[in-house]
């Protein structure tokens, strides 16, 4: 219905949906605490910091009155913020303290500005250890969108702890969707996250979503928002990933770990810390990891052929305390990897196609099927430079230079390749692919709290990538009747492109009154790439704090989505009249996605121990973009929709049962269709293409109806940490026994991963943490898409049989 003709029955549907979500959320809370609205309500907000500005967590903070009693206390949470809800007007100090660490108060005059923020600061500096718990997070209640947040013990406490990859870290954030390939989905849409560090935002690598070019490892805590993002938000908005990554302690600290187990998995990494003087600190870090299990392969079980892969990962961070208003930070990322292409084995050459090429190649035999030699390589490196500066208490602001250079190379093996063909009536080739990016550019920010009731971000971000594509297809000529003749021919096609994005925005944090706050904002965008194209985008966010521990928001804005430059096309490649050439030559160029984006929710705190976070979210589109494996090689081809929508609703929950027991979870379900196909008539087939173009369109293929996550923690002792984890998904889109394209779902799975810790004190600052993890306890196998069962998926793609894995961790130092 809501992609129907009739805009007026669409829209009228959409508000009707929202309307009746908002009424459920809130009927009942109303009633429940409608006596508060009575009252007038005060609220303190306030986050701790270390003097180089890093927030601390874990510390205990107090609010007392003039007489010095204690009305409240809380712990800061990852990022150091805490809120207080004094019930009436006066005097009041807050205090921070924690242990080894000196204290700070500040003395507060409340009156008539309903809303406070304080910032405390501590002079000393000491790494965390794994066994201090700390209480649920206040509510964000200045957001006009869903958040959520991960902290380095949040990363620790997963089962493979910190050597977990970024994919499998992803899957535990609401309505995140397991696609295979190490691609994830949030929200229905396609990847489409945006990665910071630090507030500034990473370019895309070619492979886009391949290496873990940011590994968990080195994360501090990441705050992500999965909607309503703000107006310095642009570009890739399904997910805001901000990371703040590890930074030097004093004294200088470090450790050594090894990981390793099932599927030939080894996994050494060093970490190390400092100071150098006063003013330096800096952080490194490097891994290496080797496994025979480096893409999902298309086999099922813990049989896997031609998969290896390797990874080295390195970053360095350092940080220069300038004095108390200036700082600087250097950052550099590399990572460098190649893996083998899975293959399956027990396949029949075509015979046809092996006389072909033995006709030019008298000696060629084709290899078994799990023999054939197709690997990837890729190179990326990353820096950036970030200078900030705070003028005063209420204005400050960061300028930051970047610069990416990202390579991928795809190998093909192409006469057992092609010998493999399975239907030579349909398209085929085998192709080699080079591609790689030069990424700079300079971005902009600035704050300033105006008074109690305004706060004013804004900014700008310019920068200039230059691409390039290079295609290498062998493939057949065809007859007049459409059969292959000759010996095998090549098809050569490159392609370069310079593209330009500049962004601006500005945003207001209005607080008119004691329980309101509104987002309102705008940002402009415009590219001159692929395309060249641009757009105003207005984001207007409203939040009602009922009570400091029930909070409601709304949110409206438009998102502007550029196709990744990085994924040049192969414009210059000649196919016709060979057997690569597409059964549709529509060449049209992929359009930047244009939005309409709604979203409406709640959070609620519960008591000290239990907090719900309910948000329904619906996206109208234009030119939806989606992506795609097309073949062997995992590099990615982009193509859209003339039309599409995503909607849904999920649930978060974060509970502490017990001081030793407590976990997070969430379910989410969600639903994504297309309508009309814009651009990639030449990767499709024109079955899928009638599909597409039909009245009720299709459903996307990343779409999966329900998804759900959950993490349960134990401490049974003081340093030792059980943790269990499961996830669970009804199935991505799929097509059955030759219906309508993504007419169906594949099978659901549930996976239970399960993890057991230690830390044993050694002697001075030495310490030993040993772990063991099983993943996929009951050992389920699943295919998590049918390859060409669905849009965009050229292999199938299965999940991790039942493994085992140790790991020890020396810590040394603080």
């Amino acid at each position: 219905m809501l992609i129907g003709d009739d805009k007026w029955v669409e829209w009228c549907a959409l508000v009707l949906w929202i309307f009746g979500l908002g009424t459920f959320m809130g009927v009942g809370l109303v009633q429940a605490v409608e006596q508060d609205n009575d009252k007038k309500v005060w609220i303190v907000t306030g986050i701790v910091q270390y003097e180089d500005f890093r927030r601390v967590p874990q510390v205990t903070v107090e609010l007392r009155d003039q007489e010095g009693t204690i009305i409240d206390t809380q712990v800061s949470n990852e990022g150091g913020e805490f809120i207080f809800a004094p019930p009436e007007s006066g005097i009041y100090s807050i205090q921070a303290t924690q242990s080894d660490l000196s204290s700070e108060s500040t003395i507060l005059k409340i009156e008539n500005d309903p809303f406070l923020e304080v910032k405390l600061t501590l002079a000393h500096r000491q790494e965390l250890t794994l066994d201090v718990v700390a209480s649920l997070p206040p509510i964000q209640r200045r957001l006009s969108g869903e958040s959520y947040s991960v902290s380095r013990k949040d990363i620790e406490e997963l089962p493979r702890g910190n050597n977990i990859a970024l994919n499998d870290l992803l899957l535990t954030l609401p309505s995140a969707v397991d696609g295979g390939l190490k691609q994830v989905h949030i929200r229905q849409d396609h990847a489409n996250f945006q990665f910071r560090i630090d507030g500034v935002p990473v370019p895309d690598t070619v492979s886009s979503v391949f290496t873990d070019v940011i590994s968990p490892r080195t994360w501090e805590r990441a705050d992500i928002i999965l909607g309503g993002p703000e107006a310095q938000f642009g570009n890739k908005t399904a997910a805001v990933i901000d990371i703040t990554t590890k930074s030097g302690t004093q004294p200088d600290s470090g450790s050594l770990q090894f990981f390793g187990g099932s599927n030939e998995t080894l996994n050494p990494a060093f970490e190390y810390g400092g100071t150098v003087g006063s003013e330096f600190r800096y952080y490194l870090m490097n891994s290496f990891i080797s496994t025979n299990r480096g893409i999902n392969p298309p086999t099922l079980g813990k049989s896997v052929f031609h998969d290896q892969s390797n990874q080295n990962q390195s970053l360095f961070r350092g940080d220069w305390q300038i004095d108390n208003q200036n700082s600087v930070t250097v950052l550099f990322l590399n990572s460098i990897a190649k893996f083998e292409i899975p293959t399956q084995p027990g396949l029949a050459a075509n015979p046809t196609l092996v006389g072909l090429i033995q006709g030019e190649n008298p000696g060629f035999e084709p290899v078994n099927s799990q023999n054939i030699n197709e690997y990837q390589k890729e190179n990326n490196q990353y820096s950036q430079l970030v200078w900030r500066q705070d003028w005063s208490h209420d204005r400050f602001f960061s300028l930051a230079g970047f610069f990416q250079h990202s390579r991928a190379t795809f190998t093909t093996d192409p006469f057992n390749a092609l010998s493999y063909t399975a239907d030579p009536d349909e398209p085929f080739s085998a192709g080699d692919q080079d591609r790689w990016a030069y990424t700079g550019g300079i971005r902009f920010d600035y704050s300033h709290r105006l008074n109690s009731n305004h706060l004013v971000k804004t900014g700008f971000q310019i920068q200039r990538t230059q691409a390039v594509n290079k295609t290498r297809l062998s493939a057949f000529l065809r007859d007049e009747a459409g059969d292959p003749v000759g010996g095998v021919i090549s098809r050569n096609g490159d392609n370069r492109t310079i593209g330009w994005r500049e962004e601006f925005w500005i945003q207001d944090q209005w607080t008119p009154w004691a329980q309101w706050t509104f987002n309102l904002g705008v940002r402009f965008d415009q590219i001159q790439a692929l395309t060249n194209d641009m757009q105003v985008s207005p984001r207007i966010g409203a939040t009602y704090a009922m009570t400091p521990n029930h909070v409601f928001h709304a949110f409206y804005g438009r998102l502007f989505t550029p196709p990744n430059i990085e994924s040049v096309p192969f414009l210059q490649l000649n196919t016709v009249g060979t057997t690569a050439e597409p059964e549709n030559l529509t060449n049209t160029t992929v359009k930047p996605e244009r939005a309409h984006y709604f979203e409406v929710g709640s959070a609620h705190a519960l008591g000290d121990s239990l907090s719900i976070e309910l948000t329904g979210y619906y996206k109208l589109s234009k030119n939806l973009s989606d992506a795609g494996q097309f073949g062997t090689t995992p590099l990615l081809n982009y193509f859209a929709f003339k039309r599409g929508w995503q909607r849904g609703i999920d649930l978060a929950v974060k509970a502490k049962f017990l001081e030793n027991l407590y976990g997070r979870g969430n379910v989410a379900w969600g639903q994504c269709r297309g309508k009309k196909l814009q651009s990639g008539f030449m990767l499709l087939e024109q079955e899928e293409i009638n599909d597409i173009n039909s009245s009720s369109g299709v459903y996307c293929d990343h779409m999966q109806l329900v998804t759900s996550s959950a993490v349960l923690t134990y401490r049974p002792f003081t340093k030792t940490t059980i943790t269990g984890q499961m996830l669970f998904g009804s199935g991505m889109r799929t097509t059955d026994g030759g219906g309508k394209t993504n007419a169906t779902h594949s099978p659901s799975y549930t996976t239970y991963n399960l993890s057991i810790e230690h830390l044993l004190p050694l002697w001075d600052k030495y310490k030993l943490l040993l772990g063991f993890d099983v993943i996929n306890l009951l050992d389920q196998h699943v295919f998590l898409n049918d390859g060409e069962g669905s849009i965009g998926l050229g292999v199938a793609h299965a999940n991790m049989p039942r493994s085992f894995f140790f790991r020890g961790q020396f810590f040394f130092g603080a």
